[in-house]
């Protein structure tokens, strides 16, 4: 009884190292991700370890078979995340939807709180002068004339660093448009 339980453990080890790398290249083709794959190719080979009688005298035949069964679970596998995802959007929906009838004032205190934040963590990590145009321009009120006798800099250089400025708070407000559009 021994050997022939050694004699079956042989022949799928032979059938598993023959097999294995075209499940797992196959499955690493339809999911993108080499860790997934692997995933995907023991755990049909795991389930063919519990069924025998499918692969012991069938070795030479097998190849539709697994890769029928390799294409078969992953299609439950995007089957299982395109229920999540609709599940989570879903979900979103209504607390969004709840969010806004329950206190759309309080969502947008902190939505300008949130943008605020941003607008300075961005300033901050400009260089020092273009903040400080900026700042002078935007938030105390000053005309680039003045700005420039102030700092000894020409209008045209006031008027190009409020311009750089600008042009990276809209790319981080417009990720974040985004960001808070797909949620």
């Amino acid at each position: 009884m021994e050997n022939n339980v050694n004699q079956i453990e042989l022949k799928f080890q032979r059938f598993f190292i023959s097999n294995f790398p075209k499940v797992k290249n196959y499955a690493q083709l339809l999911l993108k991700s080499e860790v997934d794959a692997e995933d995907v190719a023991q755990d049909i080979f795991c389930k063919l370890w519990l069924q025998p009688e499918i692969w012991l005298d069938n070795e030479n035949e097998l190849d539709n078979y697994l890769f029928i069964m390799t294409r078969n679970i992953i299609l439950n596998i995007f089957k299982h995340q395109q229920i999540e995802r609709e599940y989570q959007e879903g979900y979103l929906e209504k607390t969004v939807l709840h969010e806004l009838i329950e206190g759309e004032d309080a969502l947008n205190n902190i939505y300008y709180e949130e943008m605020l934040l941003v607008v300075r963590l961005t300033l901050e990590k400009m260089p020092e002068r273009r903040r400080l145009i900026f700042e002078l321009s935007r938030f105390k009120g000053l005309s680039y004339k003045e700005i420039a006798e102030k700092l000894n800099v020409s209008i045209r250089t006031v008027e190009h660093q409020v311009y750089l400025a600008l042009i990276e708070l809209k790319k981080v407000l417009l990720f974040l448009f985004f960001l808070f559009s797909f949620k």
